[in-house]
C-alpha cells in the first residue's frame, strides 16, 4: 500500500500543465466550510508531505495561473485530511462553479443545454492550459446530453470533481429533476477521452 502510494505522489510529480488559481480560491472555500481547527494549515502540510509546498494565501489573483499537479495535490490533500468520499470530491466541483463568480457571471446568459455546449470548449480553454472540450452531443428529445475531455489524462479523481463540476454548471442555466452526471468513458480505464453523461426529467 506504502509503495502504492508513493508511486501515486510521484506520478504528479510528472502532470503537465497550467490551471487558473480560481480552482484553488474555490478549494479554499471548502476547506473553510470544513469548520476543522487549522483547516488550511493541515491541508498546506500534507501537500508539503506530497512535494508541492504552497499557501493559498499566495494567490493574487483569480486568473494567475497554477501547475495542474499542486491543483490535483490540493484535492488529493483535502481527501486525506478531512477523510472525504466521492461524493464530497464531487461536490467540490459543484460548489466551484457557485463559488466562482466569474463562472456564474458567464453562466447566467446561457439557458439552455444548447448554448451550454457551444460553450463549454471556450470555458475549458480559459482555466486550463491542456486538454479540450468537445462542445457535446444534445439529444433534447430523450433529456440527456454527452461532454468529451479530450487530452487530459492527468489523475483520476480529477474525473470525479469534473462530474461535479459538470451538474453545477447545469444547475447554474436551469432548473432539472433527477440530474445526474456519470463518466461513461475514462482515459484512466483505457479509453481515448472522458466522457460524460448528463441526464435529466
Amino acid at each position: 500500500m506504502k509503495k502504492m502510494l508513493t508511486d501515486e505522489i510521484e506520478s504528479l510529480h510528472h502532470i503537465q500543465g497550467f490551471a487558473k488559481a480560481v480552482v484553488l480560491q474555490t478549494d479554499k472555500i471548502f476547506i473553510e466550510l470544513q469548520k476543522v481547527e487549522n483547516g488550511l494549515d493541515l491541508v498546506e502540510q500534507e501537500m508539503a508531505v506530497m512535494g508541492f509546498p504552497f499557501h493559498f494565501s499566495t494567490i493574487k489573483s483569480s486568473t494567475d495561473l497554477v501547475p495542474l499537479s499542486v491543483r490535483i495535490a490540493s484535492l488529493l490533500a483535502m481527501r486525506k485530511v478531512f477523510h472525504l468520499h466521492d461524493e464530497h470530491i464531487k461536490e467540490i466541483g459543484r460548489l466551484a462553479t457557485k463559488s466562482s463568480f466569474f463562472t456564474k457571471l458567464v453562466l447566467r446568459y446561457l439557458i439552455s443545454p444548447e448554448k451550454m455546449a457551444k460553450e463549454i470548449p471556450r470555458h475549458w480553454q480559459r482555466h486550463y492550459s491542456i486538454g479540450s472540450m468537445d462542445p457535446g452531443e444534445i439529444h433534447d428529445d430523450e433529456h440527456f446530453e454527452i461532454v468529451r475531455l479530450k487530452d487530459f489524462n492527468v489523475h483520476p479523481i480529477y474525473c470525479i470533481y469534473l462530474s461535479g463540476y459538470i451538474q453545477g454548471m447545469m444547475e447554474l442555466i436551469g432548473t432539472y429533476s433527477n440530474l445526474v452526471v456519470e463518466e461513461t468513458k475514462c482515459q484512466h480505464k483505457g479509453d481515448d477521452v472522458h466522457e460524460f453523461r448528463i441526464s435529466w426529467v
